[in-house]
């Protein structure tokens, strides 16, 4: 196989032959790490290990999945099994240049609104976002890849099931602490355990950080099966974990699956979204009549985006009055952002939640922001995973604030960026 010209890596072979690939277990011992491995490793870190994390000092904590991905990256670049994408790099490089200008912009300009600024902030975020310009030097089998993607997702949906089921038995398990020491675990910076009514409590999905992270994953879960394999068995699984976790970040990521597929793939994609926007509906009803407190609070949520005070309201409505309130101040700062974490404290009299768009435009303006999408959205895509970018997006730009939180960027990225596939026969 002959590298790609757009790529950084070893040397490509004078003959334009395939190069033969051992099974693993004759390889590892020689130090290499294959695709699969790697994969593994990677979605292992990022969805069992998410509530753990490394003390760093005092009462800065990092999350585990950022050593030990960077850790397998670095061992993939190694052993040439990863490559890093020039076009990619390019972009990252643009993105490092524009967040040293807006640290400059700040040290010589402060803004009295937004006093605070953070270096290690800065630093941690390039760290991880660097794993954006990595990809798979060879492309492997697309249905292979998302199996062990199903397959993980599936794993995190039965350990939440069974967590929601547990309850009306009276044993429940939904934070770690007390168990794990305090400072090997971040539970304390996320809503681990919410309760419904009735004593009980929506899913985490057993080893998430919070049940809203639980109900996005399971949405991914829905369209991986919808896209590749189509097991009812799966559907169902999927489905019912997306309704345990009460939540409705999740169901905004289907949604978004659901509208590209019924405006970019003709007749047929119509079909689809509206067989799959009908199994969405079967799953809510089968859920009023099985638990109609659940349902009433779910659709009640929809009215939240207008009450201040509630989650809704705070996760998508106070991000744009935020930014209103720092352009009337400095009308100048979309350009050269108030640079790194400063847009966590700024002075308003409102309480305000930031998503990673916004987030990322006021601290590094808009050339910031348009790297930073460019890099997350440039890639060579089979069109099946091509249909996958917008869900991911919607699920790390809008869900949360997520660009600085490695488990579900790192996992974000091997899915929809830094995997390098070819397209194949899909069956069952």
């Amino acid at each position: 196989m002959v590298q790609s010209s757009k790529s950084i890596g070893y040397p490509a072979p004078r003959v334009a032959r395939a190069i033969p690939v051992m099974p693993l277990r004759h390889t590892a011992w020689r130090g290499w790490l294959s695709v699969n491995a790697f994969t593994w490793g990677t979605l292992f870190s990022c969805l069992v290990l998410q509530r753990f994390a490394v003390p760093a000092g005092g009462e800065l904590k990092i999350s585990l999945a950022t050593p030990l991905v960077l850790g397998l990256a670095a061992w993939g670049l190694v052993s040439g099994t990863l490559i890093i994408e020039r076009r990619r790099m390019a972009l990252y490089f643009g993105l490092c240049a524009v967040a040293l200008f807006s640290v400059g912009t700040q040290i010589n300009l402060p803004l009295a609104i937004a006093p605070r600024m953070s270096l290690t902030s800065l630093a941690y975020w390039l760290a991880i976002t660097a794993f954006a310009v990595l990809r798979f030097r060879h492309s492997v089998s697309e249905v292979a890849f998302f199996r062990i993607v199903s397959f993980c997702l599936a794993v995190v949906a039965v350990a939440g099931l069974a967590q929601f089921i547990l309850q009306f038995a009276n044993a429940s398990l939904f934070a770690f602490s007390g168990i794990v020491p305090d400072n090997f675990l971040i539970e304390e910076q996320y809503a681990v355990t919410i309760p419904i009514d009735h004593g009980l409590n929506r899913s985490n999905g057993f080893f998430l950080v919070e049940p809203s992270v639980f109900s996005q994953f399971m949405a991914i879960g829905v369209i991986v099966e919808a896209l590749y394999f189509r097991r009812a068995t799966y559907f169902a699984l999927f489905f019912a974990a997306l309704l345990a976790s009460v939540s409705g970040t999740g169901w905004m990521v289907l949604g978004s699956y659901i509208i590209v597929l019924a405006i970019s793939s003709g007749r047929r994609g119509l079909l689809g979204a509206i067989l799959l926007a009908a199994g969405c509906a079967l799953a809510f009803t089968a859920l009023s009549l099985v638990l109609p407190d659940v349902a009433d609070m779910m659709s009640g949520r929809l009215s939240e985006f207008t009450l201040p005070g509630t989650s809704g309201h705070e996760r998508f409505v106070t991000p744009f009055m935020a930014l209103q309130s720092l352009l009337d101040a400095a009308p100048w700062s979309i350009v050269t952002g108030i640079g790194p974490g400063a847009s966590e404290q700024i002075i308003i009299p409102y309480v305000y939640h930031l998503n990673t768009p916004i987030k990322v435009l006021m601290e590094y303006g808009a050339f910031g922001l348009m790297f930073y999408l460019s890099l997350l959205m440039l890639g060579t895509r089979t069109k099946r995973q091509a249909m996958l970018l917008v869900p991911l997006m919607v699920l790390l730009l809008l869900t949360g604030g997520y660009h600085q939180f490695s488990p579900i960027l790192f996992a974000v990225l091997l899915i929809g960026t830094v995997a390098f596939v070819h397209q194949d026969e899909v069956s069952a």
